[in-house]
């Protein structure tokens, strides 16, 4: 459990980290489009991208030092709840197919702001490397790692259903979707990343899920 400070200061700091996450996002969106790639944008997203998840990072692992639990190995924490872990991976990856399959037969619509399909291949690339490695672990550091070290800390039930719901509403708004069936579709995969965290008390085990989430939704698109 970490010891909190103000709860106001911990409110403030919770709204940076947002802006870091959706700026990123916006600047990343502005930066590949259908006409292809803006060179000049997408070197700025890697700076501001780069920038903002180090101090995110930086400062997620100052305040897990006011934890009283020793922090756990990727490697440790994996296999200790790999039962759980398979079963969310499985379930991401179904859904996330089970999406592309519908929209490429019509039964869904196209997200207005989803990743674009262009003929510039490099497109695909910057989009690749920017939502799994900088966009998916900004926004598990803010819907899950720095919401649970700030909100919801009592181990409750209350709290912790409290904590799961908020955190998916979270995901789907950061996530800037352009309908609201993009919006719910963000947070039911926020509800799953929160438990996930909640369950392995482990940030790691949620960016990596984030990770993969992220890698097949931009594949499929």
């Amino acid at each position: 459990m970490r010891v909190g400070e103000a709860p106001g200061v911990d409110l403030v700091r919770y709204l940076v980290w947002i802006a870091f996450s959706v700026a990123t996002l916006g600047i990343k969106n502005y930066a590949a489009n259908a006409k292809g790639l803006n060179d000049i944008m997408a070197i700025i997203f890697f700076i501001v991208g780069i920038f903002t998840l180090g101090l995110m990072i930086r400062r997620f692992n100052h305040e897990r030092s006011s934890f009283a639990e020793p922090r756990k190995k990727f490697f440790n924490s994996l296999v200790n709840n790999i039962g759980f872990i398979s079963l969310m991976f499985v379930l991401i990856v179904v859904l996330r197919m089970m999406i592309s399959y519908l929209q490429v037969n019509g039964k869904l619509p196209k997200f207005a702001n989803d990743d674009v399909s262009a003929s510039d291949q490099s497109v695909f690339v910057f989009s690749l490397i920017a939502n799994v490695f900088i966009i998916s672990v900004q926004q598990q550091l803010v819907q899950t790692g720095f919401f649970f070290n700030y909100f919801f800390r009592k181990s409750t039930p209350a709290s912790a259903v409290g904590g799961i719901v908020i955190s998916g509403l979270i995901a789907g708004a950061i996530s800037l979707p352009g309908s609201f069936l993009q919006f719910f579709m963000n947070m039911f995969f926020g509800f799953c990343f929160a438990l996930t965290y909640l369950y392995t008390q482990d940030e790691k085990m949620p960016v990596f899920l984030g990770m993969v989430s992220a890698l097949i939704g931009t594949i499929m698109i």
